[in-house]
């Protein structure tokens, strides 16, 4: 398994929450402190749900089997603005990529205009999740250009002709 760096670092994604008709965009910002510990420490906050609180699991299983060799370290995540209640497994996906972010193995240090949504499996595969349409509205508003998420199931309407969608799977291969 590919060692990822044990630097302090801090990682930023984007991801979405529904309620009902509506989405609020949410900066999910990933903590890694870099000291290795004899056990894992991995916090979510931000109001999060059981399910956002159960993601750990996911997001550590995924990347493990993906090859990912993550150190047990102190990681936080932090879920932003943190007065919005945050539910369902959406969150997945930003959080494993802002872990990888944060130990150096993306290229990029930050992707301020891509909105990331997605349970992982896992394997790493990403699954999809209620409410793509209201996310999809909501990240237009906010002029954001790109989304990744598992592959759309139809035709992307007119008016979102000009967004580049990346369907995407935690694992490379």
């Amino acid at each position: 398994m590919p060692a990822l760096a044990t630097g302090h670092m801090l990682y930023k994604t984007l991801s979405a929450a529904v309620y009902g008709v509506d989405a609020n965009i949410i900066q999910v910002e990933v903590d890694c402190s870099g000291i290795k510990c004899d056990q894992d420490h991995f916090h979510t906050v931000g109001l999060p749900d059981a399910a956002v609180r159960e993601s750990r699991d996911r997001v550590r299983a995924a990347l493990k089997n993906c090859g990912y060799d993550i150190p047990p370290t102190h990681i936080t995540i932090n879920l932003a603005p943190a007065d919005i209640k945050k539910e369902g497994s959406g969150f997945d996906l930003p959080m494993a990529l802002g872990i990888v972010g944060a130990y150096g193995g993306l290229t990029k240090k930050e992707m301020p205009d891509c909105l990331f949504v997605g349970e992982l499996s896992l394997d790493g595969g990403v699954r999809g999740v209620r409410g793509a349409l209201p996310i999809a509205i909501e990240a237009r508003e906010k002029r954001l250009r790109a989304w990744s998420s598992p592959k759309p199931t139809q035709k992307k309407p007119p008016w979102f002709r000009d967004w580049k969608f990346t369907p995407c799977g935690l694992c490379s291969t």
